[in-house]
């Protein structure tokens, strides 16, 4: 299953961020969780009832499971792209939700972040930096910043990548 942010209404999702950000939900501010210890995003044993809830941030964490499974996790996550029509879909996915979100230049950050905190390697960031060049930005929202539930959508889609690789 996909998550696709044009099937959501923006303003409606960052209210809800921002108030499940007044919780603290065990998240400081602007702190990401380690998607390899699932103890800190909540997730640890018995804290399945947190899980069962509609909120966006508890499907991120749904999606991001199967990609925890038996193998040990190792930065960068995402060390080369995927050369298939299925993964450049995804990219391109991927890469318009962070342009109608943060602008081109905010896009551009936010790759560079992903390979600062090794999410990605030097050669994916260049790799989606290129990609990035085809991006339509007529709608983009130049300016606004994203939120850690913007980070966590980014981290399924490397990790959607990953999966592909």
């Amino acid at each position: 299953m996909t998550i696709n942010p044009r099937d959501y209404d923006l303003d409606e999702l960052r209210e809800l961020a921002r108030k499940r950000g007044d919780q603290d939900n065990g998240l400081g501010d602007g702190e990401l969780p380690d998607p390899s210890n699932l103890a800190d995003v909540g997730l640890g044993e018995g804290d399945g009832e947190e899980m069962t809830g509609n909120s966006f941030r508890s499907g991120l964490y749904r999606e991001l499971l199967p990609f925890l499974g038996g193998d040990e996790l190792e930065k960068p996550y995402l060390e080369s792209l995927p050369e298939t029509y299925a993964a450049e879909f995804v990219v391109f996915e991927w890469l318009e939700f962070l342009v109608l979100h943060s602008g081109y230049q905010g896009a551009d950050n936010a790759l560079s972040y992903y390979e600062s905190v090794d999410w990605v390697t030097e050669e994916v960031t260049a790799d989606l930096s290129d990609y990035l060049l085809g991006v339509e930005e007529s709608a983009a929202n130049e300016g606004n910043d994203l939120d850690v539930d913007d980070h966590m959508l980014s981290l399924v889609y490397i990790a959607k990548l990953t999966a592909m690789t």
